[in-house]
């Protein structure tokens, strides 16, 4: 009787650990892959550009720019900035004079 049992718990063992090998052997196939690997490449970029929105409209507020304008206007007025849309920095030879 005890060599029954032996034998029977032998092939549950068995037909579990093939079934898990499978299983294990199916997920590493390279279509399934590439397939994840690809996802988690999607993921990262709306990740990223999720926080590129959310830092824009940081730096939008903090400058006190409206979510409509993109700055491409030409406004004259624009703080810190010249008519056409660029920051008005001093050239560095400018610096070097002072």
């Amino acid at each position: 009787m005890p060599r029954m049992f032996y034998i029977a718990l032998g092939a549950a063992v068995g037909v579990v650990t093939v079934r898990r090998a499978a299983r294990a052997a199916s997920t590493l196939t390279p279509a399934h892959m590439a397939g994840s690997l690809a996802q988690s490449v999607q993921d990262f970029v709306t990740d990223v550009r999720e926080g590129m929105a959310e830092r824009e409209d940081e730096l939008r507020q903090a400058l006190g720019i409206g979510a409509g304008d993109d700055g491409d206007a030409g406004d004259d007025d624009a703080p810190g900035g010249t008519s056409d849309g660029r920051a008005d920095v001093p050239d560095v030879a400018d610096a070097h004079r002072r």
